[in-house]
């Protein structure tokens, strides 16, 4: 809606530039009017500033209207050469870690492949039905079954009527029979380090006593020990790497080896409250506890663990060549037997099931650390060293 003062003074020029009998203008005419006189002045405007303006040679273009620009920009996109590149494809590399095996970094254990499930198969050969004898064959076997049953009672009745010497000689036994002494029997035979027992061909090698170290084995080990500086037990090294080098075995066992099975309440891996590095065996508070192989302890803990494991034990084990260390916490106080730098045996006995430190009940529990410090799965590695392991 045009302002009342717009409109009178624009009527009033209009009515002073119209003749006296020129015809009203519409309002569309005069918008129209109005639109040519604008187009006019722009059109001035942009020849003025044309003017105005040096152009110079290779510089952007000037565009009138945004238009003109789109259209010299859909030009100059035609006109570019696009080049597509071969598609290339790169193999992802996949890297697996895989602590629990108890080897660490890039070795990993060799574990026997479970052997397929065969079924056995029975043949069964069919039967023929049993065939009817024929008269003649039965009245033959009847003619022999009657001889003889007398064979028999002759033979009886000539024995009983024989006195005794003619049977037994005053001696007691038959010459002949005499001679014949050669009676098979068990002998135990000892070796350097592996007591077995012989019957002909037939060997029972014992491997829990291979395994053991004699007196002046021990002994030796013992002084090499001794002659050593004992070095850090959190590093994935060996604490005395003289007497571990000289450790080298390939038997292990579970802590109870006398039990032919031990429950467990807590299993390797994660749980409410965090990480367990290890595992919980509940033989019952007081029983003995084992090491899982030779070893040289490199550290003890009287209640002072800093994980919260109370009277610990941590053994140094050179299995097969590799550094496996084992811990044994939460033990019944005052019941560890040994110290730092002693070279342990498997028979011997390094303490006794506890509640000591951070636990919630009676029970040994079992971590191993590999030579990266990384503790892994001792019921799975126990497994994969061909441990045959009954828990519950």
């Amino acid at each position: 809606m045009t302002h009342p003062t717009r409109r009178a003074l624009r009527s009033s020029a209009v009515d002073a530039a119209r003749p006296v009998n020129a015809p009203i203008p519409t309002r569309r005419q005069l918008r129209d009017r109005e639109r040519a006189a604008e187009a006019i002045a722009l059109t001035a405007s942009e020849a003025r500033a044309a003017e105005r303006v040096s152009v110079v040679q290779g510089s952007a273009p000037l565009y009138t209207s945004r238009r003109a620009m789109r259209e010299a920009a859909t030009r100059v996109a035609r006109d570019l050469t696009v080049n597509v590149a071969e598609q290339t494809y790169t193999a992802p590399i996949i890297t697996v870690d895989a602590p629990s095996l108890g080897n660490g970094g890039d070795s990993v254990p060799g574990v026997r492949p479970a052997r397929p499930f065969a079924p056995r198969v029975v043949r069964q050969l069919p039967t023929a039905p049993p065939s009817r004898p024929t008269r003649s064959v039965r009245r033959i076997a009847q003619k022999i079954t009657a001889g003889g049953a007398l064979l028999f009672i002759g033979s009886l009745v000539v024995v009983t009527s024989l006195p005794a010497q003619a049977v037994q000689p005053a001696a007691g036994i038959d010459p002949e029979v005499a001679q014949i002494h050669d009676v098979q029997t068990l002998e135990s035979v000892s070796a350097e380090t592996t007591s077995y027992f012989a019957r002909d061909d037939i060997v029972v090698n014992d491997q829990v006593a291979a395994a053991r170290m004699s007196t002046g084995e021990r002994a030796a080990y013992q002084a090499v020990a001794d002659g050593e500086t004992p070095g850090a037990s959190y590093t994935g090294d060996p604490a005395f790497p003289q007497v571990w080098q000289m450790l080298n075995t390939g038997f292990v066992q579970t802590p109870f080896p006398t039990m032919d099975q031990v429950p467990m309440s807590s299993q390797f891996g994660y749980r409410p409250g965090g990480f367990h590095g290890g595992s919980d065996l509940t033989p019952g508070i007081g029983t003995d506890v084992r090491p899982i192989a030779n070893g040289v302890v490199s550290a003890v803990w009287q209640g002072n663990n800093p994980g919260g494991g109370g009277y610990a034990v941590f053994i140094d084990h050179n299995i097969d060549g590799q550094f496996v260390q084992s811990w044994y916490a939460h033990m019944l106080p005052g019941s560890i037997n040994v110290e730092v730098g002693q070279v342990v045996d498997i028979s011997d006995i390094i303490g006794q099931v506890g509640n000591s430190g951070r636990s919630t009940g009676p029970h040994l529990h079992l971590e191993l650390k590999n030579h990266d410090y990384v503790s892994f799965d001792p019921m799975l590695w126990l497994q994969t060293r061909d441990m045959n392991l009954e828990y519950r």
